[in-house]
């Protein structure tokens, strides 16, 4: 069967990005008949989650009625959880911003992510994840050598939130690339970049064996 993944960016920088540019060469390593949908959170068009729209879904968890405003923005919501769901596969490529993830990405996050959706509960409030099965690659870039140096750990909110998040929503199995660091000397972080490339293409092959 037909794997179908789906590539999240959420680097502004479009082609500069290098946490893209990685996860390019992880795709270009796939065989031929992978389908590959690209998501760039910074062109979607995600349901703003105010006021509304929260009361809105309380409204409609316990059957009450809602504005038909307020009804078709979780029709959305309800619309790209599932086109969410069909992939097999994930590769989120993203840059590090303040320690930790793009607004755009958080914002992404904050649409699926509902019960229902992409999880549910148990009558005791147990979750279960309903990406059970799906596999996800974490691309993430950062000036700092984070991801490569233990004593910045605690500085980390980019890959930990994301694997946090992965693992919340039932994906069993959640790989990691980190560029970096992106910061310095031009031949060093061409190295880095060299580096990261070399190990994407490399995880792709052991993902085409799989």
């Amino acid at each position: 069967m037909t794997m179908r993944i789906l590539h999240i960016d959420a680097s502004p920088r479009a082609s500069r990005s290098r946490s893209r540019v990685v996860a390019e060469a992880f795709l270009a390593g796939l065989p031929d008949d992978v389908q590959v949908t690209l998501w760039d959170v910074w062109q979607m068009d995600l349901p703003s989650l105010g006021g509304d729209m929260i009361e809105g879904r309380y409204e409609l968890l316990f059957g009450r009625p809602v504005d038909d405003a307020v009804a078709d923005e979780w029709q959305a919501v309800a619309k790209i959880a599932a086109d969410f769901l069909a992939h097999d596969a994930f590769v989120i490529s993203t840059p590090m911003w303040n320690f930790g993830v793009p607004y755009r990405l958080k914002h992404f996050v904050d649409v699926v992510t509902q019960p229902g959706m992409t999880f549910r509960n148990d009558a005791v409030g147990n979750v279960e994840g309903l990406a059970a099965g799906k596999r996800a690659l974490v691309i993430g870039a950062s000036a700092m050598p984070i991801g490569h140096d233990p004593s910045l750990d605690a500085l980390d909110h980019q890959y930990a939130y994301l694997a946090a998040w992965l693992g919340f929503i039932g994906v069993d199995e959640i790989e990691r690339i980190q560029v970096a660091p992106t910061f310095g000397p031009e031949d060093a972080v061409a190295e880095t970049m060299a580096q990261s490339c070399e190990g994407a293409a490399a995880l792709a092959r052991r993902w085409a064996l799989d």
